[in-house]
């Protein structure tokens, strides 16, 4: 498809990659292929965690042992995803989605006939690389199939993938896998086949664009605004993980929801996020704007959840507020980081990644030590507390006005 250079909301320069042509349904069908595949993806991130009891059972190791599958997981396709998107650069990149699909399946087999931790672990770090590659790709990918206009649309289908897996993929994977986990990626990778047959079919041949090299990408944080979306993006995921990994206690501990209600409000919190996922695509139009009030959004839930104390009513509509807001902001860093480097999309995307996977790490390591030493409600302020600095950081962003 032939390109052009566009103007992004807020007047920022548009990336070269958006396509010019109209998007017809074949388009948008190879865009949702795109957005199946980030959701595959997230559901093997975080099958095992619903899956631990059984897992440990099988394999003869404790439940942390196996939930270490999961932060390597998550460390690997952060820390190799600037490298391997480099490294294949020159790949076209419907081959190169191919490739990494092709992987993911394989490593979902090899994870269910695991006979040894070592083997799950192995396979775990199989596919923890190739999810690296994927989500490097997956956006830049859409926004090429797709009018420009369309564009940020297009961003939104794709992490809507992240939001429906915590809706529905990891709890029915949790569900079937129940009798025995080894079911639960068996159906994984079955998805990972019918998402590749449907690449197959809708997904043009994409040139690669923009290449660089693994050691201009130091060059690329140089720029002011990638440099404050990658650090925006690391306080909001350190300071959401802070406190959404440990929601749960802070339910049933200090905001006195009975313990089987909790399932269903975490149930309510991920609609809500898919709801704010194609939310966030509608109001990227105003970027900037988008991008710091669903920031404050943020931190306002966060801390008022804490003040409100055991009025459920208040719970419930914080909850899903946190949601709304939280699931918001994928689309709108997203897009900051494409208007921040338009020359180079897919190696400043993988710099996001990286950030944004190991600050998941990071942000439920800190969330820990306050937890265990303050309690529930102290990690909520730990939260919104990455939550204000990233907000700070937010306002130094520059949009560059067209000429």
């Amino acid at each position: 498809m032939a390109t052009d250079s566009a103007v992004v909301p807020d007047g920022a320069d548009r990336p070269a990659v958006f396509a010019s042509s109209s998007g017809s349904l074949r388009d948008w069908l190879a865009v949702i292929a795109v957005g199946m595949g980030v959701f595959a993806f997230t559901t093997t991130e975080m099958a095992p965690i619903g899956l631990l009891p059984a897992m440990s059972r099988d394999l003869g190791v404790s439940e942390g042992t196996v939930g270490l599958s999961v932060t390597l997981y998550g460390a690997i396709a952060g820390l190799f995803a600037p490298v391997l998107t480099v490294a294949t650069r020159r790949l076209d990149r419907r081959r190169l989605l191919l490739l990494v699909l092709c992987v993911f399946i394989a490593g979902n087999v090899f994870t269910a006939l695991s006979s040894s931790y070592t083997v799950l672990l192995v396979s775990r770090l199989l596919t923890g690389f190739a999810h690296g590659v994927m989500w490097s790709i997956a956006a830049s990918i859409a926004i090429r199939l797709v009018s420009s206009d369309q564009a940020v649309r297009a961003t939104a289908v794709v992490f809507s993938g992240i939001s429906i897996a915590s809706v529905v993929g990891v709890p029915f994977g949790t569900f079937i896998g129940q009798s025995n986990w080894r079911i639960a990626f068996w159906a994984i990778a079955g998805i990972g086949v019918l998402i590749l047959a449907a690449v197959i079919f809708f997904v043009p041949s994409l040139e690669p664009r923009a290449v660089v090299r693994l050691a201009e990408l130091p060059k690329l944080l140089r720029d002011g605004n990638l440099r404050i979306a990658t650090l925006v993006t690391a306080a909001v995921v350190i300071g959401h993980f802070a406190a959404y990994t440990y929601v749960a206690p802070f339910l049933e501990q200090d905001a006195g929801i009975p313990s089987g209600w909790v399932s269903a409000l975490l149930l309510l919190y991920g609609v809500a996020g898919v709801v704010g996922n194609f939310a966030g695509g509608a109001a990227a139009r105003a970027l900037r704007t988008a991008t710091l009030v669903c920031i404050l959004l943020l931190i306002t839930a966060v801390v008022l959840l804490v003040v409100n104390g055991r009025w459920h009513p208040g719970t419930v509509a914080l909850l899903l507020v946190w949601g709304i807001a939280y699931a918001a902001l994928p689309v709108c860093l997203q897009t900051l980081v494409f208007a921040s480097a338009p020359q180079a999309p897919e190696a400043a995307t993988s710099l996001y990644i990286c950030a944004f996977n190991v600050s998941i790490a990071l942000g439920a390591l800190a969330g820990g030590w306050v937890v265990d030493a303050s309690g529930p409600s102290a990690v909520m302020f730990l939260g919104a507390g990455f939550g204000v600095v990233a907000a700070l950081l937010m306002t130094r962003y520059r949009i560059a006005r067209p000429e």
